[in-house]
């Protein structure tokens, strides 16, 4: 039976289904057919000669209506473009999807989220959401690209734009383009080590961005001013985990992450010791990944205190009402402290640039003591980092006297005991290890000798 040609979409319609499946044919367009199935289904296809082959092939087009009329035209013209080229259409068709498909697996996407599979292994929490997020905007740009392919000039490109994107209140930079080229760097690094790029074009490109600008975090530095703060959180009413988590910031200058996270199983009161693992030690450097801080007493009372409230849960900071992890948020301490009047003045983060300035400046305690108690590595002459049970007895003291000290502000009353000054003068030790700086052992023996002659 000889079936009218197809001409429109409109024409298509009168090509019913009949018990066993049949092809019409396309009107100017020899070759090109549409396949009508007994399920009511109609398919365009492209019957052909292939170059040098003799056996008839079949290339299925796609189905109607999806694949309109004049798609299906245009299609045609396609293959026989390539016919009179003596290229065979499903041939070049399996190998633009065998490209298609080794460029996905060769993509600098593949290599980005399998790297990352084993970042999730590792970190957690914050650092990991944010460089997921990082990663994902540099996906935004070359995700699809094989990674072999990107250039430093590519990667300047995309950098430049995301630096241009992410800028301050004030207009300058912040550090998002930088961040995104370290982690675009690690993905390059990671697909290299397996063989698939030969080069990092992410390495170069740090020094071509403007130098960031973000400002240190607000902190108060001034014992004064500190001592106003310290009353003010006093005045907090309602909630004590938000009292008592200020209260403890201000004690141990441990990061608001590290101190919402602590754990009942992680805090020996007895002992006044808290071991914990920090966030931010995670996949740092210059972090500590163990860490130990001394409780003075005033931290001991005010951990038994949360003992009675929270003692029966995982954690100290438990909250009913926090959806994810059950502990207060983190947004919870910045803002009681601008409900206090301390917005762009003082921030949770700041209480750990409040001790470490006044420690140095106020009681005169070592960098190395003060930046072990924040967490810094730490290293002798010879570049051996110090334990995290290194100096306790010194970090336990120093903690107690900057709790002493900090309640002495508090109550305003006077802190130059405080002072090392003030320790030298009433102290024997001291006193004598100035006398032998200033007239050397052999002398200062010689006065001593001659003192107990007399």
């Amino acid at each position: 039976m000889e079936r009218k040609a197809i001409s429109s979409d409109r024409s298509i319609s009168s090509h019913k289904p009949e018990d066993k499946k049949y092809f019409v044919p396309v009107k100017n367009h020899p070759k090109l057919f549409l396949m009508v199935r007994p399920t009511e289904t109609k398919s365009w296809m492209y019957r052909y000669y292939p170059p040098s082959n003799p056996k008839q092939s079949i290339i299925s087009i796609g189905i109607y209506p999806s694949i309109s009329y004049a798609r299906a035209c245009e299609v045609w013209r396609e293959y026989e473009d390539l016919l009179s080229k003596g290229i065979d259409p499903k041939t070049n068709r399996e190998d633009i999807k065998k490209s298609i498909i080794s460029k996905t697996k060769n993509s600098f996407n593949h290599f980005a989220w399998e790297y990352f599979e084993g970042l999730e292994q590792t970190q957690k929490g914050n650092t990991l959401i944010r460089k997921k997020g990082r990663l994902e905007l540099i996906c935004s740009y070359i995700g699809d690209e094989p990674i072999s392919e990107i250039g430093s000039p590519r990667m300047l490109e995309v950098l430049l734009d995301i630096q241009a994107n992410s800028l301050n209140k004030a207009g300058k930079p912040t550090d998002k383009a930088e961040r995104c080229a370290g982690i675009a760097s690690d993905v390059f690094v990671y697909a290299g080590a397996r063989g698939f790029c030969s080069s990092n074009p992410a390495a170069l490109i740090k020094s071509q961005l403007a130098k960031s600008s973000y400002g240190h975090r607000p902190a108060i530095t001034k014992p004064k001013e500190f001592a106003k703060l310290l009353r003010a959180i006093e005045t907090i009413e309602g909630d004590s985990n938000t009292i008592n988590s200020l209260r403890l910031l201000a004690l141990l200058f441990v990061r608001n992450g590290d101190l919402r996270r602590m754990r009942w199983a992680d805090v020996d009161l007895e002992a006044g010791r808290w071991q914990l693992k920090p966030l931010k030690g995670q996949g740092k450097v210059n972090m500590v990944k163990d860490m130990v801080v001394p409780l003075p007493q005033q931290a001991v009372t005010i951990l038994r205190e949360q003992q009675r409230i929270n003692g029966h849960t995982e954690y100290v900071f438990f909250s009913q009402t926090a959806k994810k992890h059950q502990i207060i948020s983190d947004a919870t301490a910045n803002k009681r402290l601008k409900d206090l009047g301390y917005k762009d003045i003082h921030c949770a983060h700041g209480f750990r640039a409040t001790a470490k300035t006044i420690l140095q400046e106020q009681l005169k305690y070592s960098l190395m003591l003060v930046e072990m108690a924040l967490g810094h590595t730490t290293k002798d002459p010879n570049g051996a980092a110090y334990g995290r049970f290194e100096y306790i007895d010194d970090r336990e003291e120093m903690m107690q006297k900057w709790a002493d000290y900090i309640d002495a502000l508090k109550d305003g009353k006077d802190t130059a005991a405080f002072r090392a000054d003030a320790q030298t003068k009433t102290n024997p030790t001291v006193q004598l290890q100035a006398l032998i700086d200033q007239l050397g052992e052999d002398k200062v023996l010689e006065l001593l000798s001659s003192r107990v002659s007399d």
